[in-house]
């Protein structure tokens, strides 16, 4: 079993650049990550840097014009990945302009073409499975220049809100009732005996934390009522909840490019449509993902530590954690706002202060589409606790990471939020920082709804492509 799914080369000639950052793009919705000259050599090319870049990625597209056909570096690119065993059967040629394509390299016409002049949308979906990815319709949630991946079921409307009461669970029962508890298909315990030890000498070496704790796994969501006017309305919302383990989460949400023996991906093959929870076979575990916001408006965030397992390193929500057994009542009841306040506590807030649950909202219900990941966003808004108090206040679990915190305005935060999304397009960091981002722009979107319109030309940077 080996990873479908890694870096891809990009060779065109500039006149192309235009088709290349849609195609960029297009890859970048569904996680693929990709080494191309404007965002990774803008001062221009050089030799020793393509080869080093060469030598970095797994797979090669060669975007094929007039233009191509008459540049020498796409020539030298081309030839040095044919003539690369790594890339044997993994060199892609793309057709983006009616062109003599077959005349630029002696063996190319051997290898199956992905045609974007006659059938732009059949070779988009044929290239996306190509690279062992389900192709998907579904946009990103995109704030001016900001495309996060992430799928809303409900709520992010700068309106829903759902308090304590809001949200009726239906499970997952008591921890020994394993009638919903998720158990992997055969496939799955087969690579998970593979990975699972490899994984754990890993983290040991690495001074890592490796644990296999139990969660709290969404199985389906529901909501929707009449209001009392006769309209609609998002409350409540219904969560159908069973168990799973983390090392479940570890061999399925957390490797969804892993190729199984029979040449699907686990996404491919267990992950069903971004939409549909009720058919996906992955763990599946419900996270709760919340900004902290002060009495004297200062937004905090995280990063997590480097002794975490998952995402080491990166940025977080101030809040963010899973749904676990002390979160599940006598009866087998889950309470989400449990969760947050144990979160909460552990991760940014400590002991000192008193955290209810009416501090806590929550906004909606997404998914990350690549892990498919489901979580609750919100924030909990502190009434009597000033930046300076909290960052007195020592979190009951430090070593998972470090508190952050920016002035709660429009400025402040929209200044952060571009900053990191640069470093994001121009690969600097990886897709983990879209989560913190996400959870900021959610906040300022609920606390400044008459100022989004600002938001947007805010994040509009026209040195990005969308």
């Amino acid at each position: 079993m080996t990873v479908a799914v890694a870096r891809v080369f990009i060779s065109h000639a500039t006149q192309d650049v235009a088709f290349v950052n849609t195609l960029v793009e297009r890859l970048r919705d569904h996680y693929i990550e990709t080494w191309y000259a404007p965002r990774h050599m803008p001062g221009g090319y050089f030799a020793e840097n393509i080869y080093k870049a060469l030598s970095e990625c797994d797979w090669f597209i060669v975007v094929l014009s007039p233009a191509a056909l008459e540049s020498e570096w796409v020539k030298i690119e081309l030839n040095q990945a044919m003539s690369d065993p790594r890339f044997n059967n993994r060199v892609i040629p793309v057709l983006s302009e009616a062109c003599n394509w077959e005349s630029i390299h002696e063996h190319l016409n051997r290898i199956q073409l992905f045609d974007y002049v006659m059938n732009p949308r059949d070779a988009e979906a044929r290239l996306l499975r190509y690279l062992h990815v389900e192709p998907h319709t579904y946009p990103p949630f995109i704030v001016g220049s900001i495309k996060m991946p992430v799928h809303i079921f409900v709520g992010g409307d700068s309106k829903t809100v759902f308090r304590y009461g809001d949200v009726i669970c239906d499970g997952p029962g008591q921890i020994t009732d394993n009638t919903r508890t998720y158990i992997p298909d055969a496939d799955l315990q087969e690579f998970a005996a593979t990975y699972l030890p490899k994984r754990e000498v890993e983290c040991h070496k690495e001074g890592k934390v490796f644990v296999n704790n139990r969660q709290v796994r969404l199985i389906g969501a529901s909501w929707g009522s009449s209001n009392i006017t006769g309209g609609l309305s998002n409350l409540p919302l219904r969560l159908k909840l069973g168990w799973t383990w983390y090392y479940h989460t570890a061999v399925t949400n957390l490797k969804t490019d892993e190729r199984l023996s029979d040449g699907h991906t686990i996404g491919q093959k267990y992950a069903a449509p971004i939409d549909n929870l009720h058919e996906c076979k992955l763990s599946n575990p419900i996270a709760t993902n919340l900004s902290v916001i002060t009495s004297d408006n200062f937004i905090f965030f995280g990063q997590r530590s480097h002794k975490v397992q998952a995402f080491s390193g990166g940025y977080q929500p101030a809040v963010s954690g899973d749904g676990q057994p002390e979160d599940v009542n006598a009866d087998g009841i889950y309470d989400v706002f449990h969760t947050a306040i144990r979160e909460g506590k552990e991760e940014c807030i400590g002991d000192l202060y008193p955290l209810t649950a009416d501090e806590i909202t929550f906004f909606g219900l997404g998914r990350w589409m690549k892990s498919r990941f489901p979580f609750l966003f919100g924030e909990i808004h502190l009434k009597n606790m000033t930046a300076k108090q909290l960052e007195s206040s020592r979190p009951t679990n430090e070593w998972e990471g470090v508190r952050l915190k920016l002035p709660f305005t429009v400025e402040e935060v929209t200044n952060w939020v571009s900053d990191r999304y640069r470093d994001l397009y121009y690969q600097r960091v990886r897709w983990p920082i879209s989560s913190p981002i996400f959870s900021l722009l959610q906040s300022l979107y609920y606390a400044y709804p008459d100022r989004w319109i600002e938001v947007i030309n805010r994040l509009d940077m026209p040195d990005l492509s969308v």
